[in-house]
């Protein structure tokens, strides 16, 4: 309790004459604004959007035909991404906490694009084939298991990640500016604008949709090796690199990004302490649950 007094005292003080400015500018935040928006940008070069917007595309290119293709794509596909990201919210993303769940989900998705980039290039479907062969089933199946990668980390991650990180002061910047990245870079992996649907959705979608569908042509099995490439040399660097925040209370987050030190906190909690007329200690040593974390 004395520790969220102090908290409030501490943004009082900070939000003298507190405008844009210092919410981007201020001691401790840019790092968060920036963590915030590559968390997002990071996201969306995952291949998800561009799994999930053109799967029927993706499963043709693999060997899928006709009605098969609009199954395995809207159909099973979707059900799989939501079982996975309910059974992960519901059971791991405590356990494991933010960042190792996003490194897992990072190398777990980078790997299985690989194995398709692999497979696709060494046995590319066959036209003229009635049934899919052997190696299109298995590239199908792996992309069930990415969508599984994906719900287990990146996909819901990005968005607990962004609500904890920001004090009360900055948090609708924060949101906002999360939120804006997640649109702008899906914009790049959705599909074009067509007749009939939302204006809003198709000025949302201009940057991921004029994308995808070229490097779907242009690249052919190298667009999975692109995606892996990214995962694993890009994301799952990131996850690492990023404080964790399992278990960390709001009033903790300051002193992980360096807006205020645990000498001033304890400094200030002593302080309120004392006009409390005392109260049992609390441990804010440097062997506490208090992390710093220096960038």
């Amino acid at each position: 309790m004395v520790e969220i007094e102090v908290a409030i005292a501490e943004e009082r003080v900070a939000r003298r004459g507190f405008g844009v400015k210092e919410a981007f500018l201020g001691k401790g935040n840019f790092i968060r604004f920036l963590i915030a928006f590559f968390v997002f940008f990071l996201q969306q070069f995952s291949g998800q959007n561009s799994v999930g917007y053109y799967a029927p595309t993706i499963f043709q290119s693999i060997g899928y035909t006709g009605t098969t293709v609009s199954l395995l794509a809207s159909g099973i596909y979707g059900v799989v991404k939501v079982t996975a990201t309910t059974f992960f919210v519901l059971t791991a993303v405590e356990t494991l906490g933010r960042r190792l769940s996003l490194f897992i989900s990072a190398m777990g998705m980078g790997t299985l694009f690989f194995i398709i980039g692999a497979l696709l290039k060494s046995f590319p479907p066959d036209p003229t084939a009635s049934v899919p062969s052997h190696a299109s089933k298995a590239m199908a199946g792996m992309l069930y298991i990415y969508v599984c990668f994906y719900s287990w980390g990146w996909g819901p991650i990005p968005w607990v990640y962004s609500a904890e990180i920001f004090p009360t002061e900055t948090r609708h910047y924060g949101l906002a500016v999360a939120s804006a990245s997640q649109w702008l870079w899906s914009m790049l992996n959705s599909p074009p604008c067509t007749e009939g649907r939302d204006p809003d959705v198709n000025l949302a979608d201009f940057v991921v949709s004029y994308g995808t569908p070229m490097w779907i042509t242009n690249l052919g099995w190298k667009i999975f090796i692109m995606y892996a490439s990214i995962n694993i040399g890009v994301m799952a660097v990131f996850s690492l690199a990023i404080p964790e925040t399992k278990g960390r209370s709001l009033e903790e987050m300051d002193i992980i990004f360096g807006a205020i030190s645990l000498e001033i906190r304890q400094q200030d909690i002593e302080r309120q302490r004392a006009e409390f007329g005392g109260i049992e200690h609390e441990d804010l040593s440097p062997n506490s649950s208090y992390v710093k974390v220096r960038f």
